[in-house]
């Protein structure tokens, strides 16, 4: 969730308003006119983070290519700590490549690349729309399978532009609006 985008949802609802937006499960708003263009720095540290989140819940599920969850026991909490490097706050820093082989190394890299793509998707989309006056940005509690509930209402409005999925959260999603 972008508890930034959360937090202007009041003062910035009027533009909604005038410009005839609906979105349902509405989440946050930001005027891409007072935006900053998010650094190269900024992007690879955020992918690194969550392909290390992505791979230690792996490890959790037992290596499952897409799980539906994942175990907290000692097991899993083992094989995190012999697949996963950790810092002295027990804050993941990398991971053990020596140790990893066959399927399960496999498995790491094929998080890495798909991390690596939704997280570069997401990010240039933000940056194409930086600075620009007439764009509006909105986060809404229907991205990955809720956007086939949502989505055909959403995407026929003329305001609409372009919608991303949060590569953190996919249920969520970042909607790109034209607005006067």
């Amino acid at each position: 969730m972008d508890l930034g985008a959360y937090a202007k949802i009041e003062t910035l609802s009027h533009i909604i308003t005038e410009n005839n937006i609906y979105i349902p499960r509405l989440r946050g708003i930001r005027l891409m006119s007072e935006e900053e263009r998010i650094s190269a720095e900024e992007i690879e540290q955020a992918t690194i983070d969550l392909a290390l989140d992505r791979c230690e819940r792996a490890c959790q599920s037992n290596f499952e290519y897409h799980p539906t969850g994942y175990t907290m026991c000692k097991a899993t909490d083992r094989l995190r700590r012999k697949y996963i490097a950790y810092d002295n706050k027990g804050i993941p820093t990398g991971i053990r490549w020596d140790r990893i082989h066959g399927k399960k190394r496999k498995l790491f890299k094929y998080i890495i690349k798909s991390v690596r793509k939704r997280v570069l998707n997401n990010y240039e989309t933000f940056n194409k729309y930086c600075g620009q006056t007439n764009i509006l940005y909105i986060h809404a509690r229907i991205g990955g399978g809720n956007w086939s509930y949502y989505g055909a209402e959403v995407k026929d409005q003329p305001w609409f532009i372009e919608k991303v999925d949060d590569p953190f959260d996919s249920t969520y999603c970042d909607i790109y609006a034209i607005i006067k």
